[in-house]
């Protein structure tokens, strides 16, 4: 993490402490500096805490926290398809490590083995420069990981577990620079769905997308963009955001916020028929035996579109008149289940476009 070169001004504390959701750590660092505040919001914590005198370990202690609050954690990924039946992105990719070929403010990390598996899994390290009037979080050393397996021989899929949607496209630039000209690049690609072939995979996502231990429960958010003929594949360029009136966009919050099935929504029926696609949507799922619920969101996002699964909420249901909490996942659980739903993905998108 980079070091702190200007003390930050009041205001860029409270902006950055405001925004961490984690009550649990505005709490106990206010109680390692002797502060004890019970029954105020978050801005009220973050104003007392930016009255205090702040160290450069407090003010990484909180940078730290900051960052770590606003990493979505999305999975991607992409295959690699070669003519050539030994291609081997395992030993090309320890080329460019043992050769330190990187682009400028990258680090390679060595790949390592995944115990009992044949996937390996490396990481690049890189510095993120952040826009804005804050300098206070301008500069972040950040990193992402990345899984590679052999899938048969001349094919090797990529997973890239990281904190943004170009990270994805960091890690293409950087194998493009071994790959042979025979060698095709798979993604899942949203210029390859038209309009009704968007709603098809999205639709399908709620049955196919996680294992048959979860039970599909109801869609608790979703996008509409203006669609391309259902003839033609569309465009980002073609694409607008969906506009409604106040009276409309109140029944879709309504629908979430009561649990129904956002995807029966009449708004969201009546825009399919007028020809908008789906471009996101956030599954609800039900664990089969166990009190857990999860919401995933599946998201093309980003220019160019990347098609990634991030994790929105994870609950325990819990106590003698059942209640929902949030709780917190390790990582490996987390990339697991964005892992099967990403590759479940895969297979349903290939299927629509008969791709092999």
């Amino acid at each position: 993490m980079a070091k702190v070169n200007i003390y930050p001004t009041k205001y860029e504390l409270v902006e950055v402490l405001s925004s961490i959701t984690n009550r649990g750590f505005l709490n106990a660092f206010a109680q390692s500096k002797g502060i004890f505040i019970t029954h105020v919001d978050i801005v009220t914590l973050a104003q007392e805490i930016s009255n205090l005198f702040l160290d450069n370990e407090d003010l990484e202690i909180i940078r730290k926290e900051a960052y770590s609050n606003n990493s979505s954690h999305a999975l991607s990924g992409f295959v690699l398809k070669s003519k050539d039946k030994g291609f081997n992105l395992k030993n090309d990719y320890q080329t460019l490590f043992d050769e330190g070929k990187q682009k400028m403010g990258q680090v390679l990390n060595q790949l390592t083995k995944v115990k009992g598996t044949n996937i390996y899994k490396g990481s690049i390290e890189y510095n993120k420069k952040r826009a804005g009037r804050m300098e206070f979080l301008q500069d972040e050393v950040t990193h992402f990981d990345f899984y590679i397996e052999e899938k048969e021989p001349g094919t090797w899929q990529v997973e890239v577990d990281g904190n943004r949607s170009t990270d994805s496209k960091e890690l293409k630039d950087l194998l493009s620079e071994i790959l042979k000209t025979d060698t095709e690049i798979l993604n899942i690609e949203q210029s390859l769905l038209n309009t009704e072939a968007s709603i098809i995979y999205f639709d399908k996502l709620a049955k196919s997308g996680m294992s048959s231990e979860w039970n599909f429960k109801t869609v608790r958010h979703l996008t509409l963009k203006e669609g391309a003929s259902s003839s033609e594949p569309s465009g980002d360029s073609e694409e607008k955001d969906q506009a409604a009136n106040a009276e409309e966009l109140v029944g879709i919050t309504q629908a979430i916020l009561q649990g129904q099935n956002l995807r029966e929504n009449s708004f969201v029926k009546s825009s399919v028929n007028s020809g908008y696609r789906f471009n996101a949507m956030t599954y609800e799922y039900q664990h089969a035996a166990q009190p857990y619920f999860v919401q995933v969101k599946a998201e093309f996002k980003g220019r160019p579109k990347v098609f990634e699964v991030t994790i929105v909420e994870y609950e325990e249901v819990v106590g003698e008149t059942p209640t929902r909490k949030t709780i917190n996942i390790g990582e490996a659980f987390s990339k697991e289940i964005r892992s099967i739903f990403w590759n479940n993905s895969k297979t349903v998108f290939n299927n629509i476009v008969k791709r092999g």
